[in-house]
């Protein structure tokens, strides 16, 4: 049976309890190969040694060398607490001035089938996005897990957000890729499966004919009966689903899908990530943007089938 290779990468500083007991969970899992990965770049360091190669090089290698001392530590705790069922859990150190890149390059050189990333909190308390983790989220090919400070349940919930409908201009084979990475968490972590889906029909106000707006009860009645179909026909073609809970949310995406996170308890939600130029994210944005910052649960974002990243293993 082949392994599911999750690279994790983590900043030593911001470790914490629920993190720990959340990396706990997933190296439990005895077809899981788990390896720990620290991405550095310390620019005082690097400031100081301008004019002597040498010297910085070994400075480097000291650096790295207390950061593998402490992924190595992690490692042997995560293990012990797996016991004989344990997955396998490595560990690697880089040096790379562009975290995004750096942790791209090794998921590919890693062969990965996932990447999980901790968020960190903003100093108010809120969870802060950066460039870092844009760039991270436009850039990563394979599954990427982002991780917030919210513990999971004992069987988590876990959440698919598919769009039959392409309502989001979503290649048709996303949400099939949505939903098998939603499977794989819920058997990873013993869980339990959620698919939502949102739709919007027209609203009264914008509908100028006098005989439909008398029967907007009905035009509503028919949108909804539409998007039912087309998503349990979507949940048929995999008898893997057949137990999903579903969830049709009548209104905007951004509006609806965090306080069906809120009311559901959901603990990781799944959903499509479009790879998209800077323009059109300024100008339209994308479901991720509008949802990642609404929700307090942990988001795995998935690209579309045939993406292929701008980072490569041995790009500079």
């Amino acid at each position: 049976m082949k392994k599911t290779k999750i690279l994790v990468h983590l900043d030593i500083s911001q470790m914490n309890d629920v993190l720990m007991k959340k990396l706990k969970q997933i190296t439990q899992q005895e077809n899981v190969k788990v390896e720990l990965f620290a991405c550095c770049y310390n620019s005082s360091l690097h400031r100081s040694y301008l004019f002597d190669e040498k010297a910085e090089k070994h400075a480097i290698a000291g650096f790295l060398h207390g950061k593998e001392k402490a992924l190595i530590k992690l490692a042997e705790q995560l293990e012990a607490s797996g016991g004989e069922v344990a997955g396998e859990v490595s560990y690697d150190v880089a040096w790379h001035r562009n975290a995004a890149e750096g942790i791209v390059r090794k998921a590919i050189r890693y062969q990965a089938d996932m990447v999980i990333s901790a968020i960190g909190k903003h100093p108010q308390g809120h969870y802060l996005f950066r460039q870092g983790d844009w760039q991270l989220i436009a850039q990563c090919p394979v599954p990427l897990l982002l991780m917030r400070g919210q513990d999971w349940s004992a069987h988590p919930r876990v959440a698919a957000l598919v769009d039959p409908f392409h309502e989001s201009d979503k290649p048709k084979a996303l949400d099939h890729e949505i939903l098998e990475s939603a499977c794989l968490l819920v058997d990873l972590l013993v869980g339990e499966l959620h698919v939502a889906h949102s739709f919007t029909s027209i609203p009264q106000s914008a509908i100028f004919d006098e005989h439909l707006t008398l029967d907007y009860t009905a035009l509503h009645k028919k949108v909804k009966k539409q998007h039912t179909t087309a998503l349990k026909s979507l949940m048929e073609d995999n008898k893997a689903l057949a137990s999903g809970i579903l969830h049709l949310e009548d209104g905007e995406v951004h509006k609806v899908i965090p306080e069906m996170v809120q009311r559901e308890h959901i603990d990781l939600l799944v959903m499509g990530s479009i790879a998209r130029g800077f323009l059109d994210r300024f100008l339209i944005g994308s479901s991720v943007e509008r949802i990642v910052d609404h929700v307090n649960c942990d988001i795995l974002l998935v690209k579309q089938p045939g993406f292929i990243s701008p980072v490569t293993e041995n790009s500079l």
